[in-house]
């Protein structure tokens, strides 16, 4: 945010003068200087005052005053009474409530899981956790690949087996009130055994979850199908609970245990990616992983046009 600050400082000192305010570019300046205010909020900086911004913007003080009065009418900003500096307004709340109604994580994910299947060239999914079983909300095929995985959309797949379900439950939120956590009503029931690989053991597969929470991502080999292996990441929403995972998958003589830490990168990649759009901006993945995603990072063209989405 700093580093954004900094480099809106040159343009916003043109004008900075308010006498210069009948100039008929001022409008639009005011406008910018406004959502360059409303954007140097943080969690770090809770609240600004205006000879703070003066400084940090370039600009008189006159002018931020009169603009951060005019955001507070507009309930954008508050001012607390005893210190005289500001907070972002109640008000914002409802607007970026509208925001969140009308995105939909499938349109936002498109550009980047379609681009990823390509990287890949294996099969991609986006995936949900309902009534306890997984569904496939998206899924890319690369089409030049002859063995595929067809999972088809809408398909429910039990989660104690496939690296998606994993994933989703291990983060599933924790009740606080009596420290249980919600993956144990799946713990708790009958696991069917898919392949010989398939974890029934509850206390097993409860190490395979915390596993899974430390490490951000989860493998499932020949664990639901034999020959079939996956690899799959969490997607987290502005609230920072995650609500979908995005996996690769493709028969186990390509997707090796070796190219798993690849795969693996590349897919906490794209659900980082995809968590952005939706307004999540908490941790990255684990930094030892970045350099893998680097290797495989999706095109300038893809990130655009997934957050042109968003």
């Amino acid at each position: 945010m700093e580093e954004r600050l900094a480099t809106r400082r040159t343009d916003l000192r043109a004008d900075s003068d308010p006498r210069t305010d009948s100039d008929p570019r001022s409008g639009l300046q005011s406008v910018e200087r406004a959502i360059t205010i409303l954007k140097s909020f943080s969690l770090e900086k809770p609240e600004r005052g205006v000879n703070e911004l003066s400084r940090d913007l370039g600009l008189h003080k006159s002018t931020v005053s009169r603009l951060m009065k005019t955001l507070e009418s507009g309930g954008l900003l508050s001012r607390n009474p005893e210190t005289e500096r500001y907070r972002l307004g109640i008000d914002l709340i409802g607007l970026a409530a509208q925001v969140v109604s009308f995105m939909d994580i499938r349109e936002v994910a498109r550009p980047l899981l379609r681009q990823l299947a390509e990287i890949c060239q294996e099969t991609v999914n986006l995936s949900v956790l309902d009534a306890g079983q997984v569904v496939n909300l998206e899924q890319f095929v690369p089409h030049t690949r002859r063995v595929k995985n067809i999972g088809w959309v809408g398909r429910r797949l039990p989660p104690h087996c496939t690296a998606t379900g994993k994933v989703l439950l291990a983060f599933l939120p924790q009740d606080e009130a009596d420290g249980r956590h919600p993956a144990d009503q799946v713990l708790q029931a009958d696991l069917e055994r898919f392949t010989p690989h398939t974890i029934i053991e509850p206390e097993k597969l409860r190490e395979e979850l915390a596993l899974v929470r430390e490490r951000g991502y989860a493998i499932a080999h020949e664990e639901l199908e034999e020959g079939l292996n996956a690899i799959a990441a969490p997607v987290y929403d502005h609230t920072g609970q995650v609500v979908a995972s995005v996996s690769v998958a493709g028969p186990a003589y390509r997707v090796t245990p070796e190219l798993c830490p690849q795969l693996a990168a590349q897919s906490m990649d794209v659900a980082a990616r995809i968590s952005g759009l939706l307004g999540y901006d908490g941790p990255l993945p684990p930094p030892g992983f970045r350099e893998g995603a680097d290797r495989g990072r999706l095109s300038s063209s893809a990130r655009s046009e997934g957050e042109g989405k968003g």
